[in-house]
């Protein structure tokens, strides 16, 4: 099991982790997403999902995803 954590910000609300949370959960290989709008973090949990698509997915909600931390 991968995890990799995300600075993403701007989120305010449930209806932006809400996004996000739909965007990043259609990657392939990703099998959680959790996001923490104290931190600006998303956590994104799986196997084998590509960085670049989980960018890509955050940037399609609307967001600017910071570097990853791959734990």
């Amino acid at each position: 099991m991968n995890r990799s954590d995300y600075r993403v910000t701007g989120m305010t609300c449930g209806h932006c982790a809400a996004g996000v949370t739909e965007q990043v959960t259609a990657v392939p290989g990703v099998t959680g997403v959790t996001v923490d709008l104290e931190s600006d973090t998303v956590r994104v949990t799986g196997t084998a999902f590509d960085d670049a698509q989980v960018r890509a997915a955050i940037e399609e909600a609307g967001y600017e995803a910071g570097a990853a931390a791959v734990v």
